[in-house]
């Protein structure tokens, strides 16, 4: 959501780092989690496991921190010594099953099988369309073609399952 907003979304992964930017999504080479984490203003932690802590020195004055793992994912104390920060150390569930509910509304609007495959011919129609307007020109490569929802199901659905495992975490500790 804040993305589409215009903000610069890094979402971080075990292996992986990528950028939401405006509409898009790209695979970030260059980047660290810290590099990420020093140039965010909010920070979401949902790190499953007990023994993962986010480092404080990486978070920056006037940040907004919010865990919404079931393990806190950063030292508390430490973090609050960092000038202006505001923490939320977790979130209810009923805030778990809203983020739940969009990841499936995502899944449903713009993953789903039969509407990826819509969206993959409506995008085809365009592709020629434009390469009958500029008969002669260069086309766009098919990765600039391509919206980011139509490359990226796999990380997608991978966020919904975890996702998922977070809320059955939540809802069995009542």
């Amino acid at each position: 959501m804040l993305a589409n907003d215009g903000a610069d979304v890094y979402s971080v992964d075990i292996d992986s780092i990528f950028l939401f930017k405006n509409g898009k999504l790209q695979k970030v080479e260059d980047e660290t989690v810290e590099s990420c984490v020093r140039k965010s203003n909010i920070v979401v932690t949902g790190v499953p496991t007990k023994s993962y802590r986010l480092p404080t020195e990486w978070i920056q004055k006037n940040t907004t921190v919010v865990n919404v793992a079931s393990y806190k994912n950063v030292d508390q104390e430490e973090l609050l010594k960092v000038e202006g920060v505001t923490y939320v150390p977790m979130v209810g569930k009923v805030t778990v099953a809203m983020l739940e509910r969009n990841l499936m509304r995502l899944y449903e609007n713009f993953h789903h099988p039969d509407r990826r495959l819509k969206a993959l011919g409506q995008e085809e129609e365009q592709r020629r369309a434009r390469k009958k307007l500029d008969a002669g020109g260069e086309e766009e490569s098919e990765q600039k073609a391509k919206s980011w929802f139509s490359r990226t199901s796999a990380l997608q659905l991978y966020n919904a399952v975890i996702g998922t495992a977070i809320l059955a975490v939540l809802l069995s500790k009542k």
